[in-house]
């Protein structure tokens, strides 16, 4: 599928979301100084359960895939389709949005999800190791970031790009307009939050 071309209102918003990224980032500084994470590690991109993503990051990335070779964007979304089936039976997936090297391949336009994320130490099988109060200021930064999209929804990251896939959802979306009924079932099976009621 070919992602729908950006509106004024998404390039409006996705500064915004920049804006709040670079906050985000600058604010956490202190506390991530000193993080484990290296390219390659990608323990964060497999056993935290949920790769979340918003509805706005979600066209973001559906972009972002299209402008990839001809070659690889019919891979990756083969990978992204069988990612959402898999979800269905396994809390623990590996990123469908990795390359065989375990990096990621859509890394400047990655999620809020993914930028929240550090560990001062190696994660291993414990997993990361995050500051109280950064995750705490990560929580307040995720809520700003779905108030950036309130007609939106969050969820897993295959789930959310499913939904451009459907020409109903991406109309009314790209409209700025509420889910009509026939498209209730969507968030119902992909179990996604809507943002009217989160902020």
């Amino acid at each position: 599928m070919t992602s729908p071309l950006p509106l004024p209102w998404f390039e409006e918003r996705v500064r915004e979301l920049e804006g709040l990224y670079d906050a985000f980032q600058s604010t956490a500084a202190p506390f991530v100084a000193g993080a484990a994470c290296r390219p390659g590690c990608a323990d964060c991109c497999t056993n935290v359960g949920e790769i979340y993503t918003t509805t706005l990051e979600g066209l973001r990335i559906s972009l972002a895939i299209d402008a990839i070779s001809v070659f690889e964007a019919p891979v990756l979304r083969r990978r992204i389709a069988e990612n959402r089936e898999q979800k269905k039976r396994s809390l623990l997936l590996l990123c469908p949005l990795l390359d065989p090297e375990k990096h990621c391949r859509i890394y400047a336009v990655r999620p809020f999800t993914c930028r929240r994320l550090y560990s001062v130490e190696p994660c291993g099988q414990k997993g990361p190791v995050v500051h109280r109060d950064l995750w705490a200021l990560a929580e307040e930064f995720t809520r700003a970031v779905q108030a950036l999209d309130p007609l939106g929804y969050s969820g897993h990251v295959s789930y959310i790009l499913a939904l451009f896939d459907d020409p109903l959802f991406t109309e009314n979306y790209m409209a700025q307009k509420p889910l009509p009924k026939a498209l209730e079932r969507l968030v119902r099976d992909y179990d996604l939050l809507a943002h009217a009621q989160a902020i």
